[in-house]
């Protein structure tokens, strides 16, 4: 238990932090400085809001839902009773810090649960929570503020501190970055049997059809229908961009066509990541940002609402949210859990 025996939980102003089960992404990403949710983490957002109307002197100040994990400022027992809190009696002052939290968490594992039943949220067990949760006791005026911008500024924060430029390292034909290029996305677990791409947007000016005019695709190339079409592509000649998460691959790794194509001027290879860093889920992230901002017009295979890559194709489509309906039309095999 987290908890501190010196403070009364009854009464104070607390800096709350709640991890998502097994640190995995399920709330939706990050898209430049906002958290752009997904179902699940809009659930969270209004039940956060609300919890000062639902709970007796109970107050909500700051908040922020994070990809995985949620940041709260609340006051208990600080502001005073509200008068209808007040003819409850006695009994309506009874709330303590842990006894709001678990409700909170209780209420939003069965969301969770609903959601992951109609296959709209990442199946990371029986809990959306890691066990139990952080808190700090606010006692001055500077650390309320220092907080309040702490939980403003986390979004900005997420990936600018982690990551660097994804084209920080390449291998091939940098020209290519100055093409017009078609990004192509896919989630995790979508069968590459049943791929059938389908174009999802086009930007201003972009309207020339990329398979008259062979623009270089770019794609990180990693789920099952991903890795499909760079088959294709290399079969085929064409040019690419491939963006590599967890750092480009040693030459005497890659194979003979990637690297026939990149020394042939065909092909780019670039990562945010040196050599051997290895995957990590928010740097795939921020590679599948790079592809939307960056591609002239996108192209995708199956999309499972829900995940990450899905609020992230919804929040930086140029003609506005795409539905459901635009994301995913065929079945997909079990992904791993917490896949993009």
């Amino acid at each position: 238990m987290l908890r501190n025996r010196n403070i009364n939980y009854k009464r104070g102003t607390f800096f709350v932090t709640i991890q998502a089960a097994f640190n995995k992404t399920i709330f939706g990403a990050i898209a430049g400085a906002k958290c752009v949710l997904n179902e699940l983490g809009l659930a969270v957002e209004s039940s956060l809001g609300s919890l000062g109307e639902r709970y007796p002197g109970v107050e909500m100040d700051e908040f922020v839902v994070m990809p995985n994990h949620v940041h709260f400022i609340v006051k208990i027992g600080v502001a005073g009773l509200r008068a209808r809190d007040e003819e409850a009696g006695a009994e309506a002052r009874h709330h303590d810090l842990g006894a709001v939290v678990g409700r909170f968490k209780s209420w939003i594992a069965k969301v969770y649960r609903g959601l992951l039943a109609e296959g709209k949220a990442i199946d990371v067990g029986s809990t959306p929570w890691q066990r139990d949760y952080w808190d700090k006791l606010v006692t001055t005026a500077e650390q309320l503020e220092g907080y309040r911008r702490y939980i403003r500024e986390n979004p900005a924060k997420w990936t600018r501190d982690r990551f660097g430029a994804v084209t920080a390292y390449t291998y091939g034909n940098v020209a290519l970055l100055n093409s017009k290029l078609v990004g192509f996305v896919a989630s995790q677990g979508a069968l590459a049997s049943e791929l059938k791409p389908r174009k999802l947007w086009s930007k201003a000016g972009a309207e020339a059809r990329h398979t008259e005019l062979k623009l270089p695709i770019i794609s990180c190339f990693t789920s099952a229908q991903e890795r499909a079409v760079f088959a294709k592509t290399l079969a085929a000649g064409r040019r690419f961009v491939k963006i590599c998460p967890g750092g480009i691959p040693d030459e005497r790794d890659l194979d003979a066509a990637t690297v026939e194509a990149c020394n042939e001027g065909r092909g780019l290879l670039i990562s945010p990541a040196p050599t051997g860093t290895g995957i990590n889920k928010q740097r795939a992230v921020w590679c599948n940002e790079y592809i939307l901002r960056n591609a002239a017009e996108l192209w995708a295979g199956d999309i499972t609402p829900g995940h990450t890559l899905a609020s992230l194709v919804t929040a930086l489509s140029p003609n506005g949210p795409i539905g459901v309906a635009g994301l995913r039309a065929r079945p997909t095999v079990p992904a791993n859990k917490g896949a993009t």
